[in-house]
């Protein structure tokens, strides 16, 4: 009997062993960051018979992993999720119904902020635990937000949501008040890039409606129709136009929003507000463009075009980049970095008094994304979450 018990033991953690490295070959493979993919899977045992449970939250890496469990390990009992577990066929299933909310690593406010999204912006909302729900946002990023931030949506109202006119938020930070008056109660604040519904005008306001039904009041002149953005050339005037906008705003890591803002977070705003949805963080936007130069030099350089810093790869490291900034023409580049605490501008002109002498020995390369081929970046039209909340243009 104990040989008989040892050799089942033998078998069962040989076959766990086993199957945590088919596993871990098809996190590899298919969900190989976790920023953007929700890969939570466990090997359980009980009464001798293995269970692989847990949830994901992408279609093609759940089949996969249901083919290949089901053909190398019949014997496991599959308990996989695909979240979220109701859906309607419809990849928005909620807004962001504050002007900016937060989403973090782990479901606690004391957790590491990963990201923000912004008011009106189309989420998925792929499960909820207590008064926190995870979501993913258009750019793919997953994290937790407190629940009472966003708005479901039914098949109903996504589609009322679509036929609405919507208006984007275009100064930095702004206010929409109780009644046509600037002197009224405030009803919510508001900050670039910040999507409403256009429900009326009287003189210089336009009364907006929020993802939950609130209305609001909001000066005329600060909104614009959505598809003046969602449609718009990605131009070079334009973007440094739009990134001077952001100079002097408080940096905080995580922070994509015109209140307080890291560097990729700074580059998606200038991009979004012309027409582009980049990639969320400096090592994504690093590989998508076209790289220009390798030395940290401004003659090949064009206003629009991305600096990236960190560690070039050796025979021995990977690259690893971690900081981005935006040319801007005259050798001056804008970035929201750490170590200024703010949105700044900076000369890569050693001669200049705003030179940062560590930088030509941490540059990694330039790359253009203007006129360049859409890989890895969408204009907003063509991305998924933004597409659902557009008419079809005939």
């Amino acid at each position: 009997m104990l040989l008989f018990t040892s050799a089942c033991n033998w078998q069962s953690e040989r076959t766990k062993a086993e199957l945590h490295t088919l596993l871990d070959s098809l996190r590899q493979e298919y969900a190989p960051d976790d920023r953007v993919q929700l890969w939570d899977i466990s090997v359980n045992e009980a009464d001798g018979v293995l269970q692989l449970a847990g949830d994901l939250s992408n279609g093609e890496t759940y089949a996969a992993v249901v083919e290949a469990v089901d053909q190398h390990f019949p014997e496991v009992q599959l308990a996989l999720v695909l979240l979220p577990e109701q859906t309607q066929g419809q990849l928005v299933n909620a807004l962001v119904n504050n002007s900016v909310i937060h989403l973090r690593r782990e479901p606690s406010s004391t957790k590491e902020l990963v990201t923000q999204a912004l008011l009106g912006t189309p989420v998925r909302l792929l499960k909820t635990e207590g008064g926190k729900s995870l979501i993913q946002v258009p750019d793919g990023y997953i994290g937790w937000v407190n629940t009472a931030e966003v708005h479901l949506l039914d098949q109903e109202g996504l589609a009322g949501y679509r036929e609405a006119e919507k208006l984007i938020f275009t100064a930095q930070y702004g206010m929409a008040y109780s009644e046509p008056d600037a002197e009224s109660m405030p009803m919510s604040d508001l900050v670039i890039g910040n999507i409403v519904k256009k429900v009326s005008e009287q003189g210089a306001f336009t009364r907006v409606g929020y993802p939950d039904g609130r209305l609001g009041w909001v000066i005329s002149r600060e909104l614009v129709p959505v598809a003046e953005i969602f449609y718009k050339s990605t131009l070079q005037e334009n973007l440094v136009h739009t990134a001077l906008k952001f100079h002097g705003i408080p940096y905080l890591w995580g922070g994509t929003s015109s209140k307080t803002i890291d560097c990729s977070g700074l580059v998606c705003n200038i991009y979004f507000m012309n027409g582009t949805v980049l990639p969320r963080d400096a090592d994504m936007q690093a590989l998508i463009g076209r790289e220009l130069s390798t030395e940290f030099t401004p003659e090949p350089l064009e206003p629009g075009d991305l600096l990236f810093f960190g560690r070039k790869a050796t025979e021995e490291r990977d690259e690893n980049v971690t900081h981005v900034a935006m040319y801007i023409g005259g050798g001056e580049y804008i970035h929201s970095a750490g170590y200024r605490e703010r949105v700044s501008i900076n000369s890569m002109d050693s001669s200049r008094e705003n030179f940062i002498e560590r930088y030509p020995d941490i540059f990694v390369r330039a790359v253009r994304i203007i006129g360049e081929e859409f890989e890895g970046f969408w204009p907003i039209p063509e991305n998924a979450f933004y597409k659902e909340i557009l008419t079809p243009v005939e």
